[in-house]
């Protein structure tokens, strides 16, 4: 008896897709808090933003690997993909699991920061944070279940909005408020390796996100032309702010000042605006944690449809209605990320996605060279530059800072190593069941 058709997936997005979708991703609640941080453990300009400019150079090492691997296997899923294609099923989901569980904690967090500012706009709003946060997940989830076109559109006005609004921020801190001094920046304090590594953990979770066109790989129109030119021009645009807006932070209210404010754009905005700072810092990060919210809600569902399609999970998850979304995918992320948003459970997965998505970048990185070696025949379209020394650099450094990140959180180490030995037992179930089908 044949099989009724589960939909597919639609060939609609570019280049411009592709920058809106890792833009939005990487840039969110992030840039808000972390400076504050970061300034507080570090106590030094030039190597704060020596940080933030190894952290673009360590996903542009990565972004090499994966852009070769993505045109090569052009399929819907990201990661998962390759380290499936590499290491079979324990190895798919192992990063399968890690990136659902990240996106699915990004869209919970950056809801919950949504409704932590409305209340600055709309008082009568506060108390009511967590049916809030709700029913923007409700909203974005309904938009994108829609079809790609809707949620497509979403993505690259609220990521045009965000770039508008960041691009508008550094040159009012540029030109519009004095300065520190010169001297208050380039006063140096010792810097202890544990307080670099700290920051540094901050500030690669800040970037994670980098490789969200991937995902769209099989529903790009021409992968093989956008996909470099998405995943290198947003690494791109998102590290020039990243650099100017803390630049601009540390300009401004200097080392001791972004230290000890909280939200250190409101205090850069109270000197811009005045009294009606609040209400402009509220409105701008509402957009801001948007674009991000709605960038992890496209993307986790992705990972859900080629865990089906893989029959890793039931294939009703490969599910595709008429406007291209995975929609059975969809309902099943939106269960799990407003139960992260209304419980608040989404801050111990998101405390570790420096961590998990280190240990997935080491699993892709390495399923590069497993997939080089075993398929040298395969089509690669894009191939990545100075093979093998530029990707075994960027191997050796993810797995020095996996390293690095354990020791420094055995929490998240302990997590990572749980999520890996249990996919064993998992992987050896699904393949039982698919037997069992054939």
């Amino acid at each position: 008896m044949p099989q009724p058709s589960r939909g597919h997936l639609l060939r609609l997005l570019g280049v411009g897709f592709g920058v809106a979708v890792g833009f939005g991703e990487v840039i969110g609640s992030g840039i808000l808090r972390s400076p504050s941080f970061i300034a507080g453990t570090v106590h030094a300009f030039w190597p704060i933003i020596a940080l933030w400019c190894l952290g673009a150079i360590n996903a542009l090492l990565s972004a090499n690997i994966v852009v070769e691997l993505g045109t090569s296997v052009p399929r819907a899923g990201g990661p998962y993909v390759f380290a499936h294609r590499a290491f079979g099923d324990a190895g798919g989901l192992i990063v399968g699991w890690t990136v659902f569980s990240s996106h699915s904690a990004g869209s919970a967090a950056a809801s919950v920061v949504f409704a932590d500012f409305l209340p600055l706009a709309i008082p009568a709003t506060q108390g009511h944070e967590a049916a809030v946060a709700v029913g923007l997940q409700a909203l974005l989830y309904a938009t994108n279940i829609a079809g790609l076109r809707e949620g497509s559109v979403m993505q690259g006005a609220t990521s045009i909005l965000k770039a508008m609004l960041l691009f508008g921020f550094v040159f009012a801190a540029a030109w519009l408020v004095p300065s520190k001094g010169a001297a208050a920046l380039t006063a140096m304090q010792p810097i202890g390796f544990a307080a670099l590594i700290g920051a540094y953990q901050l500030i690669k979770g800040a970037y994670t996100g980098w490789d969200a066109a991937i995902y769209f790989s099989e529903e790009s129109v021409a992968p093989s032309r956008s996909l470099p030119r998405a995943v290198f021009i947003g690494i791109a645009v998102t590290a020039f702010l990243y650099v100017a807006v803390n630049a601009m932070l540390l300009h401004v209210l200097g080392i001791a000042g972004t230290a000890s404010s909280s939200l250190p754009f409101a205090t850069v905005l109270s000197r811009v605006a005045g009294p009606g700072a609040s209400l402009l810092f509220a409105l701008g990060g509402m957009i801001i944690v948007i674009g991000c919210a709605n960038a992890n809600i496209m993307l986790a569902p992705r990972v859900l449809y080629a865990l089906g399609r893989d029959r890793l999970l039931p294939g009703m998850f490969e599910s595709v209605n008429a406007g291209g979304s995975p929609y059975v995918a969809f309902l099943l992320s939106a269960v799990v990320s407003m139960a992260l948003a209304s419980t608040g459970a989404f801050a111990l997965v998101f405390g570790l996605i420096a961590t998990l998505s280190t240990m997935a970048g080491v699993i892709v990185e390495i399923s590069y060279f497993v997939v080089r070696r075993r398929e040298p025949e395969l089509a690669r379209p894009y191939r990545a530059i100075i093979h093998p020394w530029l990707p075994a650099l960027a191997l050796a450094i993810d797995i020095v800072l996996l390293v690095l990140f354990a020791a420094h959180d055995h929490k998240g180490a302990l997590v990572a190593a749980g999520m890996c030995a249990l996919c064993v037992p998992l992987a050896f179930l699904a393949r039982r069941a698919r037997a069992a089908t054939v």
